[in-house]
């Protein structure tokens, strides 16, 4: 019989990156560190040597998360990395540049801080469906530890199973053999990028690896009924309110309202809410709602824009061709035969020129973290942070976790513009908002 540890060598000598991870390794910097937070707070001070025995446990159950980042001729890849993961203390700002050189070569993290376990990810790895099932496993591996649980409940990937091809398989390739048929019904269509700008704020920022964190908790029943009264679900709520946000901004910074721009969104959109595919990998796509100010006469403008590209845009066809879109270009002939560092310079003009130029922030929500009831009573609290980056300056990370909902603002410019605004108009909206900040 073969061993975890055997198993894990023999699935992972080496993966190709998937389809969505393949633009990071170019895009990662010291101003894009392309990491997120996902963490979980227990009812007792962690014990740093029972979390890192657990780690140790679940280690082989995800080989596809233990690995390097190499770098070959045509393509970077994932090879597999035999080192021990390190449990880390906390430092002064989350979602830091990960450094693998310092970290045994691998490309996440785990910190805690008393009662806290954090988990933090390159995004080459994963999304945060797929970090949030390895957190899930770690966590309960520690309370099984600890003599809380006596096993893994169901709904958790279990520590010693062996991993499913689906998880570590590229998923949007999977879907696109899914849906041969149906793709050549589809009209051909331009979705990746457009050639239209949109407002970027503006202003000083914090020192480089700073990230200022501002936290808003809601009872999930406030905003369910006020997104209700507005007939939009939470996303598309907080996503106005964003918006709102930037206008305001715009006006601010821009003082003369001719040249202001259309200001977008970039929302990530989970594929596993339309295939049934278990995978652990990236596996979302980003829409880019747009509204132009000139337009907005009152916040009902806004959400109405919002609840109609949504309606619009996240359809099936419409994510099967920009899936088709990522993954023919990426599996392209001429595009494999060029070398690495050429590619590295074009994805970042490209990046830099055409895909920021899209969006003037970021919102995801990854919905409500559930538990099983026998864990969810050793855990009072779930969360998720998002990375800074330089050309939006502002993100916001969205989760519900009991009965509340998490709203997570990271920053990197000095003034809580955004975070501000959102709150207040929340307040007025009839929220309870608790707001906490680091």
């Amino acid at each position: 019989m073969k061993t975890n540890k055997q198993t894990e060598e023999n699935i992972t000598s080496w993966f190709r990156l998937d389809t969505s991870a393949k633009i990071y390794p170019a895009i990662e910097s010291p101003e894009e560190p392309t990491t997120f937070r996902l963490s979980m707070t227990l009812q007792e001070d962690i014990d740093a040597e029972t979390l890192q025995h657990a780690l140790n446990i679940i280690k082989p159950r995800f080989p596809y998360f233990n690995v390097y980042l190499r770098t070959g001729i045509f393509w970077h890849y994932l090879e597999h990395n035999p080192n021990p993961p390190i449990v880390w203390g906390e430092t002064p700002f989350p979602c830091e540049r990960l450094y693998p050189v310092y970290n045994n070569g691998f490309l996440y993290n785990i910190r805690i801080y008393k009662k806290r376990i954090a988990a933090e990810f390159l995004h080459v790895l994963t999304d945060g469906s797929g970090g949030f099932e390895f957190l899930k496993t770690l966590v309960c591996q520690y309370l099984i530890l600890k003599g809380k649980l006596n096993d893994f409940p169901e709904g958790i990937m279990r520590g010693d199973e062996k991993p499913l091809p689906e998880e570590y398989e590229d998923a949007f390739l999977n879907v696109m053999k899914l849906e041969k048929e149906h793709l050549k019904t589809i009209p051909k269509q331009r979705t990746l990028f457009t050639k239209d700008s949109v407002f970027k704020m503006r202003g000083p920022v914090l020192p480089l690896g700073h990230l200022q964190i501002t936290r808003g908790t809601i009872p999930f029943s406030d905003l369910k009924s006020i997104a209700k009264t507005y007939d939009a679900t939470v996303t598309e709520l907080l996503s106005a309110l964003y918006i709102e946000a930037l206008i305001h901004v715009q006006h601010d910074q821009v003082k003369n309202k001719v040249r202001h721009k259309p200001v977008g969104l970039t929302i990530p959109v989970n594929m596993r809410n339309f295939y049934p595919i278990r995978a652990m990998r990236n596996f979302s796509l980003f829409v880019v709602p747009r509204t132009d100010p000139k337009k907005v006469n009152s916040f009902e403008d806004i959400i109405l824009s919002q609840k109609n590209y949504m309606k619009g845009h996240i359809t099936r066809d419409n994510l099967l061709m920009m899936v088709k879109d990522n993954c023919t270009l990426g599996e392209s002939t001429l595009i494999r035969s060029v070398p690495v560092f050429i590619k590295n310079l074009v994805i970042r003009y490209i990046s830099n020129t055409q895909g920021h130029s899209q969006f003037s922030g970021v919102i995801t929500n990854l919905g409500a973290a559930r538990l099983p009831a026998e864990m969810e009573q050793h855990v009072d609290d779930a969360n998720i942070v998002l990375g800074p980056s330089i050309h939006s300056l502002t993100a916001c990370a969205v989760i519900g976790f009991k009965d509340s909902i998490h709203i997570n603002f990271g920053r990197i410019n000095k003034e809580p513009l955004i975070e501000k605004h959102l709150f207040r108009r929340l307040v007025e909206m009839g929220a309870h908002v608790s707001i906490k900040t680091n």
